[in-house]
């Protein structure tokens, strides 16, 4: 695996020797990249990386230009591994690195970002309601991008309130890519008179 376009340019990342860890294909990468470069700028936009493995997708946007990206995973042979990919691509400054159970980020964080990455093992349990969790997490700004990775055999049915949806299928692989609809503002209580 390895970096795909920009400053890091083909420069290869260590990944977890772990059956439970699924990186990302360069073929899914490069269309997510594809994507979300017909979208959007990467100059000094700020990325999330849930899942984040190997840090794959967050150091791809982190080489085309992206200012910051945050890592978040629980699991220690990724988060080595993804230290050492960081270390060795000089980008420290660049990155926040999270060991926290995923769901339990989403609730507690206050910081939003333009573009959230989400790749989580297919197995998951509670893999379907990733996509209401994140949108209703302060991660998520009216325009925000949230790109999605799940298996064919779990489908993940984002609600069209909340998210424009893309779907590209690779294989047994699903790709999402959503962008995120403007919150709808609560309506005040009515006043009993």
């Amino acid at each position: 695996m390895r970096i795909i376009a920009g400053r890091f340019r083909g420069r290869p990342l260590k990944t977890v020797r772990d059956l439970s860890v699924r990186p990302t294909t360069d073929r899914a990468k490069q269309t997510i990249f594809d994507i979300l470069t017909n979208r959007l700028d990467f100059d000094g936009i700020e990325v999330l990386d849930l899942f984040a493995g190997s840090g794959s997708l967050g150091l791809e946007a982190i080489s085309r230009g992206a200012h910051h990206a945050v890592f978040v995973d629980r699991s220690p042979q990724s988060l080595e591994g993804l230290e050492s990919n960081i270390a060795v691509l000089g980008c420290q400054e660049q990155c926040s690195v999270y060991s926290a159970e995923v769901f339990w980020f989403l609730k507690n964080t206050r910081r939003s970002f333009d573009v959230v990455f989400v790749d989580p093992p297919y197995r998951l349990e509670r893999i379907t309601e990733l996509p209401e969790a994140i949108y209703a997490s302060p991660v998520v700004k009216d325009g925000t991008y949230v790109v999605m990775e799940h298996s064919k055999e779990s489908p993940v049915e984002p609600a069209e309130s909340m998210y424009e949806i893309t779907r590209k299928p690779f294989g047994q692989t699903t790709v999402l890519v959503l962008r995120a609809k403007p919150r709808q503002p609560v309506p005040a209580p009515l006043n009993n008179v």
